[in-house]
């Protein structure tokens, strides 16, 4: 399934804006808070994150391999603090190669782990055709 990279991304002309957050669980359950587009936390729906204020980008990538190596290194951040451990059939390179099929194929990725803290830590990473910057 993921030898091949996907390219419909090109056909649909995406950049992808990259966002993070960390937040208790209190946050994370307060679902008014979530959908507010002023708030700093992750929405409900990850293509909300398109709608909050342009200051919460934390990169902006222009391929799928870019968007993929960012996400992964949200991955290893977020699991080097992990409040249960990774399953040890979830490998790296599959969650790699996951990422970059997906982006690929032009799907938006939100991905979180709770962390020590105790917290929770989300990323997504958005697809846009819009001409933003």
């Amino acid at each position: 399934m993921y030898a091949t990279v996907p390219t419909a991304w090109r056909d649909k002309g995406l950049h992808w804006h990259c966002y993070s957050w960390r937040g208790t669980g209190k946050e994370w359950a307060d679902d008014k808070l979530r959908h507010d587009d002023q708030a700093d936390i992750t929405p409900s729906v990850v293509r909300a994150w398109l709608t909050k204020n342009a200051r919460l980008i934390r990169a902006t990538c222009g391929t799928p391999e870019e968007g993929a190596a960012w996400s992964m290194e949200q991955w290893f951040k977020a699991r080097a603090e992990v409040l249960t451990p990774v399953p040890e059939w979830y490998t790296d390179e599959s969650q790699r190669a996951r990422t970059l099929y997906d982006l690929g194929a032009g799907t938006d990725l939100a991905k979180g782990l709770w962390v020590k803290g105790p917290s929770m830590v989300s990323w997504g990473v958005v697809g846009t055709s819009d001409r933003c910057h």
